[in-house]
């Protein structure tokens, strides 16, 4: 039973970590595409995969809008009336940890083409974000998907006691290979660095993940 409490303890501890962190990540990256491609980034279907796409459509789909004093309806949903800020709070930690991938496909059949978010993304607005990393798409990526696993399993209520599993990597001799919880609260805190050490350094000493490690039962 004290595993078990211990278990649901740090995993909030975790929760609030990649709460912060994931608040971070999405307005530097916000930040660097307005500054790229205007205030309206999310609007220019041009830059996008399908898969992106979709889950700015489903950002979307989740604001509501508040009534017309006059009519009593709400009112109508353009991208004009609609905060940029709202479409950025409402769009998942997934959305933005694909936006630092390779990029996908849009479209199909003859009209499948090939997103390169390498040179279209990265080059032109997001390494821009992470001014103190190495200069490398791929390793922020990494960083961001281990970031993202932790949650993921947090938000599920998955135990975490025997660390966290890193889906689609798979060891050798199999199963799959899996971050100790320190390996993955440091994880969060090097990506968070990429963007700014100080707020890394604040977010560390807030953290209450250490404290808990050290009394696991």
């Amino acid at each position: 039973m004290a595993l078990y409490l211990w278990n649901i303890q740090v995993t909030g501890a975790c929760a609030e970590t990649v709460a912060l962190a994931e608040v971070v990540l999405r307005n530097a990256m916000n930040d660097q595409l307005t500054a790229a491609f205007g205030p309206l980034w999310y609007s220019k279907a041009e830059l996008f995969d399908d898969r992106t796409a979709r889950d700015i459509r489903s950002a979307w789909t989740g604001i509501t809008m508040p009534k017309d004093p006059a009519t009593g309806t709400p009112v109508e949903k353009t991208v004009r009336n609609v905060p940029a800020g709202k479409v950025v709070a409402n769009t998942m930690l997934g959305c933005w940890v694909n936006l630092l991938d390779r990029g996908g496909t849009r479209g199909e059949g003859p009209m499948l083409k090939r997103v390169d978010y390498d040179s279209t993304l990265w080059r032109k607005a997001l390494y821009k974000a992470f001014p103190h990393g190495n200069g490398k798409r791929a390793t922020v990526h990494e960083s961001a998907s281990r970031m993202r696993a932790p949650r993921n399993r947090a938000a599920h209520h998955e135990p975490l006691i025997d660390g966290v599993p890193l889906p689609g990597q798979g060891l050798r001799g199999g199963g799959i290979r899996r971050l100790t919880l320190a390996e993955a609260h440091q994880e969060v805190l090097d990506l968070v660095g990429y963007i700014d050490q100080d707020v890394a350094d604040w977010l560390a000493k807030a953290s209450r993940v250490p404290r808990l490690l050290a009394t696991r039962p």
